[in-house]
């Protein structure tokens, strides 16, 4: 009996453009998934060897904001409804933002996706795209945009002719990423290779479709979404065999890999190339890079042998619980304190998402947690809609989620410095571990009610409350500075806690320099985060870490 083939045992045909670019390994993250800012991209292409190319996000000429909050849903474990709207910040900026990250590691290429609305404005959105692109991937397939995605996809004329202008213009391969709402697959991919194709990219998200909470209202604010995740996988393998039995292009397969029986199994339909996006829901960055790791280990070894993947799922990660608004009183200008009925343990810096159906959600440290308690400054419409909650509004909450700051060590002074809410998780930490504290100072850039200055000072008797002067901004870091001058063996030992603004924390990281080791400072990052899972990868830091499932507490010395 002959052994079935193993699912990395593929040369690449010398005249493909998988050879011609040299990539040396089958794997990548779909458009949308993860890789969605260039420093993630970076970071991603260095420390997942076996991912052989990158792929960005879809990206079209002009800026798009996308759809709000939410933005993405685990409806049953594995399997996920989104629509982000296609947001991006333009082709311009984009490629202004990845140029200090190329080339990337070990020269791996990078697959542009792009869109447009018709043809000329694909090739305007390319001939921009062009200095980076080593590749183009043809959006054809988003199935909740209006105008692009799927509604061009389905038009074999308006297919044609954008894949004729690129081979004209551009001497890159492109790849169209076909829809599995097409009713005839096999002829669309037969169109692209006769237009002058590449390859091709299957699938997309199917549906669109919908997904309710538990009390029937939708979840996503766009309504309908496009489906992923395990429960596609048949639909994948679907159209990946139809079109491989009609073309002889190389082909990117997506739609519910999770295992390397999954890409065994594509490999079998026809496909060469395999993209991992829902599976590596709530990992953070060195899971994937196991993930990977894992895959292509038990690829290159067989079915027999095949280990299993880490991070499996089991429960959905996006589940809400209903509760209801027990107080909400204001503590200071567009400052106010929110407290719940009820709520799951968190630890100190961990965050959930609160939300309001048909009005958004948003992310948020607590103060306190199965006492639920949140500190929220009224910035835009969602936070105006919690400051105008009353005691007995519902209210939904999911979570937490993230990385918390670590439990002090016996006998380890703990610092703590924060600015407006994003004391929050500080006083959560001084509370849960009071013996450690022996420094706190907080600033708020306008008054705060006595009410709530006596709370924190009742909670924390070491805590200096700094109220900036006019005209002046953070005083905070000043009263820090002042404090390691005047308790210098409190510092020798000391972890420091942080969260704030970001321009405070850059201070507050500064004035610590040379005095405290940067392995024992932690900071809470407040950067913009959509779904919490890591799928979105719109909280990418500067270094290329995703708060939300890397972070938000992130040791300064690695990010």
């Amino acid at each position: 009996m002959n052994k079935p083939k193993k699912i990395l045992d593929q040369p690449w045909p010398p005249a493909s453009w998988p050879a011609k670019l040299g990539i040396k390994s089958p794997f990548t993250i779909p458009s949308g998934i993860v890789t969605t800012v260039p420093s993630v991209i970076a970071r991603i292409a260095r420390e997942v060897l076996e991912i052989g190319f990158l792929t960005t996000k879809t990206l079209s000429v002009a800026p798009r904001e996308g759809y709000r909050e939410p933005v993405l849903h685990e409806y049953y474990p594995g399997c996920f409804i989104n629509a982000v709207g296609l947001a991006n910040p333009g082709a311009a900026r984009f490629v202004e933002a990845m140029k200090p990250f190329l080339p990337l590691w070990d020269n791996k290429p990078l697959v542009v996706s792009i869109m447009g609305s018709d043809p000329e404005e694909f090739l305007e959105c390319a001939m921009i795209l062009d200095p980076i692109a080593d590749a183009f991937e043809l959006n054809l397939s988003c199935p909740h945009v209006k105008g692009a995605g799927q509604s061009v996809g389905s038009d074999s004329v308006a297919v044609r002719a954008v894949i004729k202008l690129f081979k004209t213009r551009l001497k890159k391969p492109v790849i169209p990423k076909l829809s599995p709402n097409l009713g005839d697959i096999s002829g669309m991919a037969r169109l692209c290779e006769e237009a002058g194709a590449d390859g091709l990219a299957l699938i997309n998200t199917v549906g669109p479709g919908t997904a309710t909470d538990a009390e029937g209202f939708p979840v996503l604010s766009n309504v309908a979404g496009g489906l992923s995740g395990a429960g596609i996988l048949p639909v994948g393998l679907k159209a990946v065999r139809e079109a491989a039995s009609a073309v002889k292009l190389p082909i990117i397969a997506s739609g519910g890999i999770g295992s390397a029986a999954d890409v065994r199994s594509y490999r079998v339909a026809g496909a060469s190339l395999f993209a991992v996006g829902s599976a590596l829901a709530g990992m953070t960055t060195p899971q994937v890079a196991d993930f990977f790791r894992t895959v292509a280990r038990s690829g290159t070894a067989g079915p027999d042998e095949e280990t299993p993947v880490p991070c499996v799922c089991s429960t959905a990660r996006t589940a809400y619980s209903r509760t209801f608004v027990v107080e909400n009183r204001p503590i200071g200008p567009d400052l106010f304190s929110l407290r719940l009925d009820r709520g799951p343990a968190c630890d100190p810096g961990r965050f959930f998402f609160l939300r309001l159906p048909g009005v958004g959600e948003k992310p948020f440290s607590p103060v306190a947690d199965e006492k639920p308690h949140y500190l929220v400054r009224s910035v835009g419409p969602f936070t105006r809609a919690l400051a105008d909650l009353k005691p007995g509004d519902s209210i939904y909450v999911r979570g937490p989620y993230g990385n918390g700051f670590p439990e002090p060590k016996n006998g380890t002074p703990l610092v703590l410095v924060g600015g407006g809410t994003g004391i929050a998780p500080l006083i959560l930490a001084a509370t849960r571990w009071p013996n450690a504290v022996s420094g706190a100072f907080f600033g708020f850039s306008a008054g705060i009610s006595d009410s709530f200055r006596a709370d924190v000072v009742s909670m924390i008797p070491e805590a200096q409350i700094v109220v900036d002067s006019p005209g002046r901004v953070g005083d905070v870091v000043r009263v820090l500075a002042s404090d390691l001058t005047d308790r210098p063996m409190v510092y020798k030992d000391a972890s420091l806690f942080v969260c704030g603004p970001g321009p405070m924390m850059k201070a507050v990281a500064e004035s610590l320099d040379g005095k405290v080791p940067r392995y024992r400072i932690f900071v809470a990052r407040e950067d913009i985060m959509r779904c919490g899972i890591g799928l979105c990868g719109s909280c990418g830091t500067e270094t290329g870490l995703r708060s939300c499932t890397d972070g938000p507490v992130i040791r300064r010395e690695e990010g």
